[in-house]
């Protein structure tokens, strides 16, 4: 009987020690952190040097639709006039007349039918490209249909050409080409040829007799 009152009162004990125990847990109130806070100061407005860029004065800019200006050189058509002709209608092709104008048939055939007389009166001209810094073409007679050569190739060709194939209507005067012997020379010389009408050939001229 002992016994048992011993081991009631020793657990009685031990239940009171647990609940005190477990109220001293309740009762801690825990202290929350407080974290160091530093307003962030606000960015620094940053300044810029502004200027205002004007355009040079003396700087000019081509309007659209502007044309170079055409390089004159005194050319004297006027010596060789051709004679007066209306033109009314165009002769039919006759190829037999040049062996190596049935080689570029196509394209002398499309000149001729779109084109009218634009040399020495009589004729209609087609000028193609035939390699580098090289030009060839015919010129067909409106009045029998007739194909000549016209003086052009590599032999009037040049590496510095100021300008190639000049001609008017009223003129027999043919400037095949304009050369310069470098890009840095100031001097040109010239390639021209005058048409004989009735040799049916073209006539190399010197310079002197076409200023």
């Amino acid at each position: 009987m002992k016994v048992n009152l011993l081991l009631i009162s020793m657990m009685v004990a031990v239940l009171f020690s647990c609940k005190e125990k477990k109220e001293a847990v309740k009762t801690e109130v825990s202290q929350p952190a407080l974290a160091d806070t530093v307003a962030a100061a606000p960015p620094e407005e940053i300044k810029t040097d502004t200027a205002v860029i004007k355009e040079p004065e003396n700087i000019k800019t081509e309007e659209p639709g502007a044309e170079p200006e055409a390089i004159s050189y005194d050319l004297a058509f006027n010596k060789f006039p051709s004679s007066n002709y209306k033109f009314i209608k165009k002769a039919k092709l006759d190829f037999s007349s040049d062996e190596g104008a049935y080689n570029f048939r196509t394209r002398i055939k499309e000149a001729y039918a779109s084109g009218t007389p634009d040399f020495a009166r009589y004729y209609i001209t087609v000028i193609f490209g035939c390699g580098a810094s090289c030009i060839m073409g015919s010129m067909m007679d409106v009045r029998d249909g007739k194909i000549y050569g016209l003086p052009l190739g590599e032999e009037t060709s040049c590496m510095f050409a100021e300008d190639r194939a000049i001609f008017n209507l009223n003129s027999r005067l043919f400037i095949a080409s304009i050369c310069k012997e470098s890009p840095e020379d100031e001097s040109v010389y010239y390639h021209a040829f005058v048409w004989n009408e009735d040799k049916k050939v073209f006539e190399k001229v010197e310079e002197k007799d076409i200023k």
